[in-house]
């Protein structure tokens, strides 16, 4: 007799084509009757989607029913865990992935237990390091189905890592849903016997898998019964309820199982849905934001720079971008009422990040006196970045420098000067002091410090200026005798005419190249300057120069550095597909010439230097409604590059704008390769991985090699450093194509002309064709060599962390000078990358990554005292012997790490 082991289940997509609380009305029907049922019968179990998100989703609405819950986790029937949402692997970092685990595993905890199984049911392929994740948190087996290539051929798998890990993979044949209406056929047996069949070329002898349940599915009521009766009635299947955790915690047959290296990208039995990479880039860009703000700024400068550590923030920020993290959020494959929730949660956790990031910079500039500046560094290493700032800057000085800390001098760029002239106004005397006071928040005008007053009487001319400025100088004011000696004065002339102004001290922006310690800060002061410094940054006509690089503007709007050509060709032509999936029209249109080119000088130097190409198009207002080709009616879009070179970058950093007025498009920008390569390197979710030129296909999908990329991609000794995750091809190994925009206006089209089944409902998503502005920025970098050994990455974190900048607020006392630059901690190892610093209860912890493909030693300085090792999710291990006050560590070709330190 066959065992058929059946899983009831749900796949729970929080918000999809229903906004998330519309779709919570039926979580609470479900989990009412999951509850009824394992109450009524101890043979049912059940599976919860292995998110936590459900079940706090729902005892949020029924806190009375936690006891029952707890009851069934701890019998073991309820599986819950281990994520707090279902990941979209692609689209969140690295970090995030790690975070969402960490966060579901203790809230299954809380409850009782967490299954411990890397459930990955739909997610839209699957990351290289996921195996190494799963096991550094203490979880040898994963669930998988979209990706799985045709190599593999057996239901179990062995998964590696580049490193090596490796996890047990199940593979769901047909998907999470392969058994999903069985309980429904009239003749159950024959129903059994059909689906075990086709289950026999992926299980061979081994017993089948039987999914029962799909998309917000409720379990049929009789399940039990019908299960029962089934195996009363017939010899040659046992049907068997189990949880997943139950199925995969049986022992194995000893199979030699088949192993699969790296990511899994492949579309060759269930769709990729590739296309959600650039559809709504706009989510991807706030998800990056809000991701970049917690990992690198908030969480590391809070811990080493800020007394209290402000847990219960952080995990605020962080929920919201959990949240966030399943592909029907950030994918951008919803209703339009959904996407506009996941902006405003990402929009929340960034606002708080921020916020902290700001207030632990502001906690180091209480050490920096009035008129000077904090520069805070976000990176673990010491380096140079150009900050911008404004300062109080006498009117006759003619040049301006930064004096640092050790007394150095270095050059500034004038990039603005502030307004002084706020107000000029004309009242008789008597009505100065009502007209002016209710002006005044206490000390504050017109946004300002208020310091103080002049009078000037030139016979019958009258005026009264009030000083206000960015600092309070004097620190203290007293309001009230101000007011009277303002009442004074114009109480000698109450009937004449008296002009009042508003005068703020004199403000400039300044652009500078400042040196900061690793993870700490350094302080400048405005210095008069002799003479303009020479270098740096220079524009001539068209063309930009720091040193480093060059960049020339070709008559068409492309740019031209080195032995590269036609960087920035605009290449627009029409889709008629979905979230899901490109698909152009059966006869398209491409744009790739622009009807006019205008360039303007916006900055000219030295510290920074930045050229506006405007290039215009003709590009056709939409595809037609029977996607045969795009309408002959077009519209005249100007198409804006930005082009800047910093002094002392190696990289050129590129911005393109658009007011987007035309729908069903995509618009990508190429980058032509100074010879023909095989493959791309592409950073993302703590790894590198190399992709070629053609893609396993299949399932009435059409393969297209566009893939992710988040922190860059490097093909052919060009690196694109990129603000947020990117959809890229490599062309024909001749150039690479970015993304930068994308105009559909379904969820999911029925007809889609590059994939036969429906990914989803066709139902309309206006906002998906992102007219209006629109902003992408990258850098440009070209090397020689291999990325590892050009240092890639290291161009990579100087583009992605700028520099804080604050206010110094400490009162100058004669004779004490506050410390001029701290470090907070440092780390040495090429290619070595931080993925995480934050508390953790009295230890420090430190997530470091080899992000290369050979072994590297990182030396981590700082006051070190104490080092352990731990677990990705935060559980302490062996104590680490310390190197002469430093800790050293051997990190293997792409290992992740994670350590807990104390510090002096």
């Amino acid at each position: 007799m066959k065992t058929v082991y059946v899983v009831p289940h749900t796949h729970w997509d929080r918000e999809w084509y229903l906004p998330f609380q519309t779709f919570r009305l039926r979580l609470v029907e479900l989990v009412d009757r999951v509850l009824d049922l394992m109450e009524a019968d101890p043979g049912f179990v059940f599976t919860l989607d292995g998110q936590l998100a459900t079940v706090d989703d729902y005892l949020e609405l029924r806190p009375e029913s936690e006891p029952r819950l707890r009851r069934l986790i701890a019998e073991g029937r309820l599986a819950i865990g281990p994520w707090q949402t279902l990941v979209d692997e692609f689209l969140v970092s690295g970090e995030s992935i790690i975070r969402n685990l960490e966060t579901g595993w203790r809230r299954a905890e809380e409850l009782g237990r967490p299954m411990p199984i890397g459930y990955l049911p739909d997610m839209f392929g699957h990351v290289a390091q996921m195996p190494q994740i799963l096991r550094r948190a203490g979880i040898e087996q994963a669930v998988v189905w979209r990706g799985v290539p045709a190599a593999i051929e057996h239901h179990a798998f062995l998964w590696e890592s580049p490193d090596g890990s490796a996890v047990r993979a199940e593979y769901l044949v047909d998907g999470y849903g392969n058994a999903a209406h069985l309980f429904g056929e009239p003749d159950l047996a024959a129903a059994v016997a059909a689906f075990d069949a086709s289950m026999r070329p992926f299980f061979g002898d081994d017993e089948s898998l039987a999914m029962t349940g799909t998309d917000h599915m409720l379990p049929p009521l009789d399940l039990v019964e019908r299960v029962a009766r089934l195996n009363e009635d017939q010899e040659r299947f046992r049907l068997e309820l189990v949880t997943l955790a139950d199925y995969l915690g049986r022992p194995g047959n000893g199979m030699v199982l088949t192993r699969w290296s790296g990511e899994m990208r492949s579309a060759a039995r269930a769709n990729l849905l590739m296309g959600v990479t650039s559809a709504r880039i706009d989510l991807k860009a706030a998800c990056a934001r809000a991701e970049r703000a917690l990992e690198r700024y908030a969480e590391p400068l809070s811990a080493l720079h800020v007394p209290e550590w402000p847990g219960s923030f952080l995990r605020l920020a962080w929920s919201r971008v959990l949240e966030n993290a399943a592909h029907d959020s950030i994918c951008g494959c919803s209703v339009d009422a959904v996407s506009a929730q996941v902006l405003v949660r990402y929009a929340e956790a960034e606002q708080i990040a921020t916020g902290l990031a700001e207030r632990a910079a502001a906690t180091i500039a209480a050490g920096v006196s009035r008129g000077g500046v904090a520069i805070v560094n976000p990176s673990p290493e010491r380096r140079t970045d150009v900050v911008e700032f404004e300062l109080e800057i006498p009117d006759d000085w003619d040049e301006v420098g930064l004096t640092l800390g050790d007394g150095t001098v270095v050059p500034t760029q004038e990039t603005a000067r502030a307004e002084r002239l706020l107000l000029s106004t004309t009242l008789r005397g008597r009505e100065v002091p009502a007209a002016m006071f209710r002006r005044l928040h206490g000390r504050e005008l017109f946004g300002l410090w208020l310091n103080g007053y002049a009078v000037e009487a030139d016979g019958t001319s009258r005026r009264l200026t009030f000083d206000v400025g960015k600092e309070p100088d004097p620190e203290w004011l007293d309001l009230s005798s101000l007011k009277q000696g303002v009442e004074r004065a114009v109480d000698v002339a109450p009937d004449d005419e008296w002009e009042v102004r508003i005068l703020a001290r004199p403000r400039r922006r300044l652009a500078a190249a400042v040196a900061a310690p690793a993870l700490g800060w350094t302080s400048v002061r405005p210095a008069r300057a002799t003479e303009r410094s020479g270098g740096g940054v220079q524009i001539d006509g068209t063309s930009m120069s720091n040193g480093l690089l060059e960049v020339q503007v070709a008559g068409d709007g492309t740019l031209r550095t080195g032995s590269l050509e036609g960087v920035g060709r605009l290449v627009d032509g029409g889709d008629f597909g979905d979230s899901y999936n490109y698909g152009p029209p059966r006869t398209d249109t491409l744009v790739s010439e622009p009807e006019a080119v205008s360039i303007e000088v916006v900055a000219a130097g030295p510290i920074r230097g930045e050229l506006a190409v405007v290039r215009s198009y003709r590009w056709p207002l939409a595809a037609r409604p029977d996607g045969s080709s795009r309408v002959e009616e077009t519209a005249l879009v100007p198409v804006t590059i930005r082009v800047e070179l910093r002094v002392g970058e190696s990289f050129v950093r590129l911005e393109l704008s658009v007011d987007n007025p035309c729908s069903d498009h995509r618009l990508r920008f190429h980058v032509p390769l100074p010879a023909p390569v095989e493959t791309a390197w592409a950073e993302g979710q703590l790894g590198v991985v190399e992709r070629g030129l053609e893609v396993e296909g299949g399932h009435g999908e059409v393969p297209l090699a566009t893939a992710p990329a988040r922190g860059f991609v490097a093909a052919g000794g060009v690196g694109i450093l990129l603000d947020h995750v990117l959809e890229y091809e490599l062309v024909e190994g001749r150039e690479l194509a970015l993304t930068v925009l994308r105009s559909i206006g379904l969820i999911s089209r029925s007809a889609n002309p590059f994939r036969e089944d429906p990914a989803g409902p066709e139902i309309a998503i206006p906002d998906g064709q992102c007219h209006g502005p629109w902003r992408v920025g990258f850098a440009l970098f070209p090397y020689e060599g291999s990325w590892v050994d050009a240092g890639v990455l290291a161009q990579m974190e100087r583009y992605q962390h700028p520099f804080l900048v604050a206010r110094g607020t400490r009162a100058e006392v004669v004779g004490e000078d506050g410390p001029a630059s701290a470090t907070g901690l440092e780390l040495e190892g090429k290619g070595v990358v931080l993925s995480s610093l934050c508390r953790r209860g009295d230890w420090l912890e430190l997530r470091l990554v080899c992000q290369q493909p050979e072994s590297r030693t990182a030396v981590v300085r700082g006051g070190v005292l104490e080092a352990r090792e731990a677990d990705l999710l935060g559980r302490p291990g062996s104590s680490i012997p310390l190197d002469g006050g430093a800790l050293r560590l051997e990190l293997g070709p792409w290992e992740i790490r994670t350590v807990q330190l104390r510090r002096d």
